[in-house]
């Protein structure tokens, strides 16, 4: 009698994951008179008992099957994964050389925009400064400038309008008379 393996058993006999098994057996328990449904538990009346009872169960194939269906492989341990540090053909030796001088190039790239980046900095604080003694020229000449409301002036800068130096005549006064016209000289009156 045939040894049967659940899905996560022949998964890490083969190797390959429990999706690539389950691609084994669905096949064979869809298709009516599958020749290697024999190969598969529980068998087709025991899987539907036990769906009408409700309980759950795990499909399990045969190792003979397995074998026929899947190469067997042992599943490598995570941590027992070796890398050649050498390339193995002229290609990967072509293919790491393109790789290393786009590297190369990227790493120029970088020192190029960070070089920029810095100098942008120095631009932009130099800026600031120049934006700020600006502020501060300006905010000395409001200060110098400021036009007051009225209620800080001293008494020397206060005008009376009714001031007693009125520069109009009195009336009566000797300015208020016409001034006689002065003589128009000969040749004005020739050439008007």
């Amino acid at each position: 009698m045939p040894q049967f393996l659940t899905v996560k058993e022949a998964a890490t006999l083969t190797g390959k994951s429990a999706s690539s098994i389950r691609r084994v057996i669905y096949p064979i328990i869809q298709g009516k008179n599958h020749p290697d449904r024999q190969h598969i538990e529980p068998t087709e009346d025991d899987a539907t008992k036990l769906r009408l009872k409700g309980e759950n169960f795990a499909w399990r194939i045969s190792e003979e099957l397995l074998r026929r269906e899947i190469p067997m492989e042992p599943a490598k341990p995570a941590g027992d994964e070796r890398h050649d540090s050498q390339p193995r053909t002229a290609g990967d030796v072509e293919l790491l050389a393109m790789l290393r001088r786009e590297l190369d190039i990227k790493n120029q790239q970088i020192t190029q925009q960070s070089e920029m980046l810095s100098k942008q900095m120095e631009l932009i604080s130099g800026l600031s400064e120049r934006l700020r003694e600006g502020n501060i020229l300006i905010g000395s000449l409001q200060k110098q400038l400021t036009l007051t409301d009225g209620s800080h002036r001293t008494e020397s800068e206060i005008v009376d309008a009714k001031s007693p130096t009125s520069t109009s005549p009195e009336k009566g006064s000797d300015s208020t008379k016409k001034k006689a016209k002065p003589k128009k000289g000969f040749f004005l009156g020739l050439f008007r």
